[in-house]
C-alpha cells in the first residue's frame, strides 16, 4: 500500500465521567462498550467508513483514546457526546482534544 492511499487518521481522547463516582470500566469493558454504542449511532455500513478504534484507556484518570477517519471527525465527536451511558450505568465521555499523532494527543492532555 502506499503512503497517499494509507488511512488518514486522527486520535481523540475523551474523560469518561460516570453518575456514580466509583465506577469503573477495563480495558476490554470500555472497547466493547465504546463500539456498541458506535454500533448504534452510526450503523454496521457507517462504522466501517469511521474506522473507530479503541486505542488505550488511562484507568487513573479515565482518559480513554480513540482512533477514526480524519474525514469523520465532527461524526465521531457528536456521537461522543450524544453517548449517556456504558455497561449499563449513566455515564458521559467528554472530547477532550484531537491531534494527527498519539505523541501531539497526550502533549495538548498535558497543557490543559
Amino acid at each position: 500500500m502506499t503512503k497517499a492511499a494509507a488511512l488518514k487518521k486522527r486520535y481523540i481522547a475523551c474523560e469518561l465521567k460516570f453518575a456514580d463516582n466509583s465506577s469503573r470500566l477495563s480495558d476490554e469493558e470500555a472497547k466493547y462498550q465504546i463500539y456498541n454504542e458506535g454500533s448504534k449511532f452510526f450503523g454496521e455500513y457507517l462504522l466501517s467508513f469511521v474506522a473507530l478504534k479503541f486505542v488505550s484507556l488511562d484507568q487513573a484518570n479515565r482518559i480513554a483514546i480513540l482512533r477514526c477517519n480524519r474525514d469523520f471527525v465532527s461524526e465521531t465527536l457528536g456521537f461522543l457526546a450524544l453517548v449517556s451511558s456504558l455497561n449499563g450505568r449513566r455515564a458521559r465521555m467528554i472530547s477532550l482534544a484531537t491531534s494527527g499523532s498519539i505523541k501531539g494527543l497526550k502533549e495538548k492532555i498535558k497543557n490543559n
